[in-house]
């Protein structure tokens, strides 16, 4: 008699799986691929509402920062300095005899440089938002830093009284008081302002790099928009049509 197994039932094979089982296998396989890609997207997409909570908290941060800023180390963020040579004029006419007779006209005159230098408040209003990859900021006004200093050794002085004038040297002190109210005044006209607004753009932009790296609040932002409030761009909105500067290339 023969002692060779018998042959297997019909629908089972030999090996060491059955169809059953691979079924099983694949079924798994298949499971498991869609779970795990389904936790990726998951995973991303946290990661995604993560930077975005933390883009939105920028402002938050910011100010409160500042509060700790302005509590500490003072309320002033130096900007830009202006040196430009003052002329200031000074003269005096008079008659006499119902303003028949002429006496003659005092004319006095001083030149100096004047130094202008420019800040902003740091408790003033910020507005920090991000636009993309773009941090933008709306600094407070630039404000002159009042009085203007002026170079006195290297200030030139002269004056001159009319033919029936004695007033010379008091028409010069008179001009000397009111060097200061001038400069003043000249200080906040919007030529001067005008002149020193792109550095004083970039000292914000280096205030707010330095902010943002050691705040680690940098994540996905790459570029920084530095705007004032006198500027059309801050007042309409296109502050993302600006040209943004590379914090790479922020000194």
């Amino acid at each position: 008699m023969s002692d060779a197994a018998p042959p297997p039932p019909p629908g089972q094979t030999s090996g060491c799986l059955t169809w059953p089982s691979i079924a099983a296998v694949l079924i798994v396989g298949i499971v498991s691929f869609t779970v795990l890609r389904g936790l990726d997207r998951f995973g991303s997409l946290l990661g995604f509402l993560g930077n975005a909570g933390g883009k939105q908290t920028i402002t938050e941060s910011f100010h409160e920062n500042i509060r700790k800023v302005t509590g500490t180390q003072g309320d002033v963020l130096e900007l830009a300095t202006l040196e430009a040579d003052e002329t200031f004029t000074r003269m005096d006419a008079k008659t006499v005899a119902w303003n028949l007779v002429y006496l003659g006209t005092t004319v006095s005159e001083i030149r100096a440089p004047a130094v202008y230098r420019y800040h902003l408040k740091l408790s003033d209003k910020w507005a920090v938002t991000t636009e993309g990859s773009t941090c933008v900021v709306i600094a407070p006004a630039i404000r002159p830093s009042l009085p203007p200093a002026i170079r006195t050794d290297k200030m030139e002085k002269k004056s001159e009284a009319g033919w029936g004038r004695f007033n010379a040297a008091q028409n010069l002190a008179d001009l000397e008081k009111s060097i200061t109210p001038t400069l003043e005044r000249r200080a906040g006209n919007s030529t001067h302002i005008d002149s020193i607004r792109e550095p004083a753009r970039l000292a914000v932009t280096k205030f707010v790099k330095a902010w943002l790296l050691t705040h680690q609040q940098q994540s996905g932002i790459d570029k920084i928009v530095v705007l004032f409030p006198d500027e059309p761009a801050a007042k309409d909105g296109s502050a993302a049509r600006q040209a943004a500067v590379p914090l790479s290339l922020v000194p």
